[in-house]
């Protein structure tokens, strides 16, 4: 056969696979035997009929079809073979002509990812330090937790007091908008339906008033309020003094206190803020390197976040059918909707996966097997379900784990604090198992 490549977008190659006449009679030949030996053809025992009988028997036109898909899969992985090639999936067959018997396929490639100079690479590291304002949010909800609540049993709701108000609202078709006890201090704490303090103030205990408030949401609607005040009590806010501090902690000091509200709210504000540096260092890798994949992987990745996506709604009871009915939207459009966000991921996975690579990231035998027994726990399968899930469980955990090092990696590479790369440690990366070579969907979480 002669083979002929062309180079296409994508990682792609196009090969057009001209079979010699001489391999096709040979095919036609085989296939017409089986055909020989599969039917009854009157006159012969099975496997009997000369060749030119058959072809009258049953046409030439649907033995040659049949060899035609015979040799389809032989000459594919043959010239697959001869020209070294190791495709991330499997090919497309685009065309078949005939005469000479032709065939064109689509070969989808391995991804291929060039990280540049990511050594060099600086995101700069400027982590928030808490407010003074912050502080004393913190230390009036300290003071509002710790109040002092006198209950009266007369005289009338007034602000700065605690009210407990029986509820009952409707809208104007008759259904029950809210209907509960609320408990708020007026002018302190938000009321639970818009303008109901004004409402409250001046009430005596065990009055009731209705009214109409203006819907939440929808102030052109309205809802007819029934409210009674089955509570009140005088509210007392505690001094921000020392005496606070000790209340509330081991502390001797105001200034303690603040010290550690500081401390606190300073470590939140790292946790937050590394997450998202962590994210804009990758951004920034992802834009400097070049990235190139077969447009099956694309497909693939849409393939998991649909299936993501219907078992968040089965987790609702909702299905994807009502799911899409809903936002009239089609299959279609859906993927479309989603093709951004696949490419995105692929793209954060497959440059993950080369710093591993090339920083010779690997992810210690105990750590996996720690994660796989978090996971039995979290499943509670039988020994022998667990046994058949767990070598997809277990390449799943690889890629996750993998990647999270190589995310922790090019933090401290976008710090500027990594350490000059060891030839040794280099050539100990991991070689990419079998199903392991993407593990976009493995990623880290897609919040960029």
């Amino acid at each position: 056969m002669r083979i002929t490549s062309e180079s296409l977008p994508s990682r792609q190659v196009a090969l057009t696979i001209e079979v010699k006449p001489e391999r096709v009679e040979q095919a036609m030949r085989r296939i017409a035997q089986r055909f020989a030996e599969r039917y009854e053809i009157p006159g012969f025992r099975r496997g009997r009929a000369p060749y030119e009988v058959v072809l009258r028997t049953f046409g030439r036109e649907a033995i040659f079809e049949e060899a035609v898909e015979l040799l389809s899969q032989e000459v594919y992985r043959e010239a697959l073979d001869q020209l070294g090639l190791d495709p991330y999936g499997p090919g497309r067959l685009e065309r078949i002509q005939p005469e000479p018997l032709t065939f064109r396929v689509i070969v989808p490639l391995k991804p291929e990812v060039r990280l540049g100079d990511y050594r060099s690479l600086r995101v700069p590291y400027e982590p928030p330090q808490p407010t003074e304002e912050a502080v004393q949010e913190v230390l009036e909800r300290l003071r509002r937790d710790n109040a002092i609540i006198e209950p009266v049993s007369e005289g009338t709701a007034e602000p700065g007091m605690m009210v407990t108000v029986a509820l009952r609202s409707r809208d104007a078709e008759g259904e029950t908008f809210l209907e509960d006890e609320f408990s708020f201090v007026l002018g302190q704490e938000a009321a639970p339906l818009p303008g109901l303090e004004e409402r409250i103030v001046g009430m005596t205990l065990n009055e009731a008033r209705t009214f109409d408030l203006p819907r939440p949401g929808d102030p052109s609607r309205t809802l007819q309020v029934e409210a009674t005040l089955t509570g009140l009590a005088r509210y007392f806010l505690p001094d921000l003094d020392d005496a606070l501090a000790q209340t509330v902690g081991d502390f001797e000091t105001l200034e303690d206190l603040k010290s550690k509200i500081r401390e606190d709210l300073a470590a939140h504000l790292r946790r937050q803020y590394d997450a998202e540096y962590a994210q804009r260092a990758l951004k920034a890798l992802v834009e400097q390197a070049e990235v190139e994949f077969p447009p099956q992987m694309l497909e693939e990745e849409i393939d998991n976040l649909i299936e993501d996506l219907k078992n968040t709604l089965r987790r609702r009871g909702q299905d994807l059918e009502s799911y899409l009915k809903e936002r009239n939207q089609t299959p279609e459009a859906l993927r479309e909707e989603l093709r951004p966000q696949a490419e995105r991921r692929i793209r954060q996975g497959l440059v993950l996966y080369q710093l591993a690579q090339e920083e010779g990231l690997s992810v210690p035998e105990e750590e996996l097997e720690e994660e796989a027994r978090t996971v039995l726990r979290q499943v509670q399968a039988s020994e022998e379900a667990w046994q058949r899930l767990k070598p997809t469980v277990m390449a799943r955990l690889r890629s996750r784990l993998l990647l999270n090092r190589a995310l922790e990696r090019l933090v401290v590479i976008a710090h500027g604090e990594a350490a000059p790369l060891a030839m040794a440690e280099a050539n100990s990366a991991p070689e990419p198992e079998a199903g392991e070579a993407v593990p976009s969907s493995m990623g880290p979480s897609d919040s960029t």
